[in-house]
This record gives structure tokens, sequence and C-alpha cells, in this order.
């Protein structure tokens, strides 16, 4: 936990105070000690996190391996979750960028003197030039008979300079690995590092700049600007809900307030005779609202939370701009992308929600009292609507850009074989690790393994209708079977042979499947159902229209479906609060298999379009990869995995073929 209170602040400019705020933890609010630096770049204090963890993760949270960041909410993993959670603080690294600069705070000013003529007794000649490169201080004298001879391409200064002091204060950024400077961006891997990195890792990369020329590109196309107004729309719009929030415990305090006063007025009436009644009665609204209370307050700490974020992320973004830190400005770009769609997500869950009332209702007959009265002092009654977002408030478009990477074909393989009693029909395909490729084949009833190179390793006889197939692990893969074996399939596939590992009996026949969280989710195709390794099964969604394809994206805990005739949605996002639509009909029709990146990027078939479309995380970017121009023709089923993608088709002409791509 910080130590010492808030950093004191050494000096009244506006640069300073940047800095102090970057240099706070956004739990303790005070200066960060020991700060530890999360995947998605947000920091906090080593003892702070830890604590953290430990809280949030008790109770019945206590065997989960992962935890969300305070900020953000993003899902995060400890390097070793098998280690005690008190320990997993640590082992995230250290925030070097913020220990800098909380040394930097800390230096008290000195007097300009010349260094060589400190070394010769003379204490006091002032100094004219600064020396960024030997980092020392010259007089005129001194420069000319003492730098000037031995150096030639030193970044100097003169200390009169109105710039000086930003230029004698800019970090120099050197790589941890050579020691030399970082000034490259590779951008392929989104990686920044010195020229020797560079030369030794990516080399072979298509796109690699210095970092002013990236930053040059970003300013060019106006990116920074679209996620500084994004911030500050952000920013703006939290200001709202939260007033919202503070409002709607003002509302819910006066209820309350009221109700209990006329509990007790109606009291008086009945005597001593309700007392009982009434504490019960108090006891009943008491609880349900601070049950409601603290979910209002746990809302409004999200909104306190990602509003000091926002706003940490404007001012580091202003400070790196004034420094010209074009590594830091980079970073803060991407932290900046991430707060938006935290922001997003945060808008999604608010509107998804339901508003509680608590009122207190009463017998009208209680207006009087006789010996016909019920003994009632009447119910506390809990009344909910859908929430509502302040006026002006909205999801906001995350400047965020589908790569332009180009598709190119890599090898169309047959995946016909000798057992095979009629042509295939490829409904699921699964793109493994090791580049082996696993096919459901629909009309022969079977699985298929395929080596990369397009040899037929192994035949699995499955005995019903294979369809969708998902990824359970490395060495292991699930498949939706409709008839006579009804269920869901388990199998291990092996560096060359399929192996049935068990069957899981569904009381539907199964279409669509995904795997997330140790369960599966699988279409009927209708409706769609969440099954555990056990058979258990409960119905959770419902569709108009058919799915057969599903995908689960285990960076954003979501199911996604893609629907196969419908006038609305063509891909649906299912989530614990609803039915999301992610895209309409549109670009694409026919919705049929649907995968996703790393990069929680879609990537979906359009049957009756022909074509297939990758779509941004957020929904708010498409674009086409693939068109009838690339070969493709009834497209059935898709998987991505790393730089490569293969496709089926369901065309008579291309049945017995898949097509494998590659990102490029």
């Amino acid at each position: 936990m910080a130590e010492g209170g808030p950093l004191q602040e050494y000096s009244n400019d506006d640069t300073s105070i940047q800095f102090c705020r970057l240099l706070d933890c956004p739990i303790c609010l005070e200066q960060m000690h020991q700060p530890k630096s999360l995947p998605c770049l947000h920091s906090y204090c080593e003892e702070c996190l830890g604590t953290y963890i430990v809280t949030d993760l008790s109770g019945d949270m206590a065997a989960a391996t992962s935890f969300p960041c305070p900020v953000c909410r993003k899902i995060t993993s400890p390097v070793d979750p098998s280690e005690s959670k008190e320990t997993w603080a640590r082992q995230f690294p250290t925030n070097n960028l913020v220990q800098k600069f909380a040394t930097l705070t800390k230096k008290t000013d000195t007097s300009s003197y010349c260094g060589p003529c400190k070394r010769k007794k003379n204490m006091l000649t002032p100094a004219k030039f600064f020396c960024r490169t030997n980092v020392m201080m010259f007089c005129e004298v001194c420069k000319e008979n003492v730098h000037d001879l031995a150096h030639e391409d030193c970044d100097i200064v003169s200390i009169t300079d109105e710039n000086y002091e930003v230029l004698q204060n800019k970090p120099v950024h050197t790589c941890s690995t050579h020691n030399e400077k970082i000034d490259w961006y590779c951008e392929d891997h989104k990686f920044i590092g010195c020229s020797a990195c560079i030369i030794t890792e990516h080399r072979q990369c298509d796109t690699v700049k210095t970092v002013t020329e990236y930053l040059e590109k970003q300013q060019q196309s106006s990116h920074l600007d679209d996620v500084e107004n994004a911030l500050g729309q952000a920013f703006n719009n939290m200001i709202l809900i939260k007033k919202s929030f503070d409002d709607k415990d003002d509302a819910m305090q006066q209820c309350q307030e009221n109700d209990l006063k006329s509990i007790s007025d109606l009291r008086q009436n009945f005597i001593s005779y309700l007392d009982q009644k009434q504490d019960e009665l108090t006891q009943d609204l008491t609880s349900k609202y601070k049950a409601e209370k603290a979910k209002v307050d746990i809302s409004r700490q999200k909104c306190s939370r990602l509003m000091a974020a926002i706003q940490n992320t404007k001012d580091a973004s202003r400070t790196a701009a004034q420094t010209v830190d074009h590594i830091e400005m980079i970073q803060l770009f991407h932290r900046g992308q991430t707060e938006i769609a935290a922001y997003n997500d945060l808008i999604v869950n608010i509107s998804s929600s339901k508003s509680v009332t608590i009122k207190h209702d009463i017998d009208t007959n209680l207006a009087t009292i006789d010996q016909s009265s019920p003994l009632s002092l009447g119910r506390i009654l809990v009344e909910e609507q859908p929430c509502s977002l302040p006026d002006g408030v909205d999801r906001i478009s995350n400047h965020t850009t589908l790569s332009n990477n180009r598709v190119t074909k890599v090898k169309t393989l047959n995946i016909t074989v000798p057992t095979d009693k009629t042509y295939c029909t490829a409904h699921g395909v699964v793109l493994m690790e090791n580049r082996n490729i696993v096919i459901s084949d629909h009309q022969n009833d079977c699985l298929k393994l395929f080596s990369s190179e397009g040899k037929c390793l192994d035949v699995l006889n499955i005995g019903g209708w294979p369809h969708d197939l998902c990824l359970m692990n490395n060495r292991k893969v699930a498949v939706a079977v409709s008839n006579i074996k009804v269920g869901i399939h388990v199998v291990n596939v092996h560096q060359s042979t399929l192996t049935l590992s068990n069957v899981i009996k569904t009381p539907h026949g199964c279409y669509g499947i995904s795997f997330i969280d140790g369960k599966f989710m699988v279409s009927t195709p209708k409706d769609i159902y969440r099954v555990g390794m056990d058979g258990k099964t409960a119905k959770v969604h419902s569709f108009s229209n058919s799915c057969h394809h599903l995908v689960c994206c285990p960076v954003r805990n979501l199911t996604y479906a893609s629907i196969l005739t419908s006038k609305d949605a063509i891909v649906t996002k299912l989530s614990s609060s609803g039915q999301t639509c992610v895209m309409e009909v549109g670009v694409v029709d026919g919705g049929m298999g649907i995968d996703v990146d790393n990069d929680g990027n879609l990537y979906v078939c359009g049957q009756k379009s022909k074509n297939v479309v990758q779509i941004s995380a957020c929904g708010t970017r498409i674009r086409e990869l693939l068109t009838v121009k690339d070969g493709i023709d009834k497209p059935r089923a898709i998987s991505v995995r790393g730089d490569r993608l293969v496709v089926t088709n369901e065309s008579s002409a291309d049945r017995n073929n898949v097509n494998v791509y590659q990102l490029c």
C-alpha cells in the first residue's frame, strides 16, 4: 500500500499536477508503492492489488483462477494460478515508468554550474549548455574546449531555451534486453523495441516503422484525436450516469423515510397490538432497501473507478504529448481503447439491468379501525422496471480498426476417403494447434482427421448425423449429433488418430455447439440449452429462426450465435442478461459458420450472400474477407487459429473440398 501520504507537489505548473495524478493508485488514491502493471495496462500498489484479489475472490469465488481488473473489469489471470492468492499480485511485472516518474518528482532543484569547472575546483562557474547525451552542463569555454573536441553528434541544448526543463527531464527509453534506445514499432505484432529487437525477431514482418513515423500516421488518420474525443464524451456521460445513481439513491432514501413514517402512523391506530407486525415490516423494508442500495453502490463505484481511469488516461496523454514521449503516447492510445470498450460494456450492463422501486402498500380497509378490520400493517412491494440511461448517454464507437491483412488461399484439401458411401458435406471444422484439421462429415456419419498437407490420418465413425464442432482444449474436440446417437460426442485428437472419449446424451438433437466455463452451449436448432459434463440440461434462450453454429469468446465470457434465416439479426450475442444483436441482415445473409480470434474479432459465413466477413469485437467495424471471386460458394463452416483459417463449402461443385487461407 502507498506510504507517506499523497505525493507532495514539487512545482506549481500543470505538468507536475498531471505527473502526480499519473502516479496515484486507483485503489488507495495515494502515490503508488511498488507499482504492479496488469495486462490491460492499469497499475496499482502491490499491496493494494493483493488485498483486492484476496477480497474479491473470497467466499463463493474462492475457487476462481482469474479476477477482474478493478478499473476496466477485464478478466485477468496470474502467471501461476496454482500459487496462493496472496502471492498473485507479486507475479505481475513492475511498472518501471511509474517508478522513474516517482524518482523524478523527488529530485530537488540544483543550481546550474559547469561540470568540468567543478572538477577544477571552480565550483560556481555558471553553465549555459546542457548535453542530454552525457547528462552534463557546460559553460561556453568548456563546451568549446572540452565537449566539442570529443563529441559531434550529442543532443546539446541551451539552458536559456524555454523548452530546457522539458528536454532535460524527457525520459530516455532503453531496451531491457539489449540496453539500446527504443525507437522502432512493429505494426504486425504491436511491439515497441530497439533496432536489435527488430533485426532479431521482426525482420520478416511487413510493417515496421520508427515510433515517430507510426505516431505521425495515427495523428494524420486522426485516431489519436478520435480516441481523446471519445474519452471526453465517455467522461461527460459518466458524470450524467453517476448523477442518475445519486438521484436514485436520494429518491430511495426519501421513499424509505416516507414509508417508515407511514408504517409508524398506522401503527398508532393499532396501539401496541401491532408492534410486532411493525417490526417485521420495518425489517423487511430495511433489508430489501439495503440489498438494492448495495447494488446501486456497486454500480456507482464502477462508474467512479472508470471515470478516474479515463481522467488519468486523458491527463497522461497530454503529458506525453508535451514531453514528446512517443512510446508513452502509443501505450496510452491502446489503453484508451480498452477503457472505451469497458465503458461500452458498462452501458450494455446498465441497459439490460432492472430498476427497483420499493414501496409500502396499505390496505384501503385500514382507513378506519373497527372490530371487522383486518389486523395488518400492509406489505412491502418490490417492483421492477427496465433501467433507463440518462438522456444523451449511449454507446461510443471505439476507434479500433480491423487489420488490413490480405487473405490468400494456401491450398485446397480433398476430404473424400475410400470408406465414403456418398459425397461429403462438412458441417463442422476445427483447425488444431499443430495445423491438423478435423472435419465432421454429416453425409458419411463420421469425423475425419487431416494433416496440414492434406493427408487423411484417421476416420472415426459417429453412427449418427454430426454437425458443428468446437474445440475443448488442444487435444480434445466435441461434435453435436442430431440423429440416432443424439447428444454431444467428446473426441480425443492425437497426433494421427481420433478416439471417442465419451457421449453426453441430450433429450434433443444437437446442431450448433460451443464450450465455455466447463459447460456446453448447444442449439436444437431454435432453442439454446446449457449442458453440463454430467448431462444436466437447461434451456437458456430461444430463436424464431434456425441456428446451426455457435462459438464462445473466452476473453469476454460470451457466446455468439449465427442465424440462418432472419429479417433482423444474423449474429446474436448471448449472455445471462439476454440476447443482443451484433449484426443485422445486410453484408451477410444466411448465417452459418462462426468463429472468433484471439482479439475477439468474429468471422461469419454467409451462405446466401456467398461470403465470409470479419466483425470487430464491439460490432462497429465489418469487412468482407472472402467473396465469390475468392472461390467462396455457399460457405458452411469456418475455423480460425492465428493467421490461418479453414472454410468448408456446401455447393455441389466444391462440397468434397475445404479451402485453407492465410492472413498476410
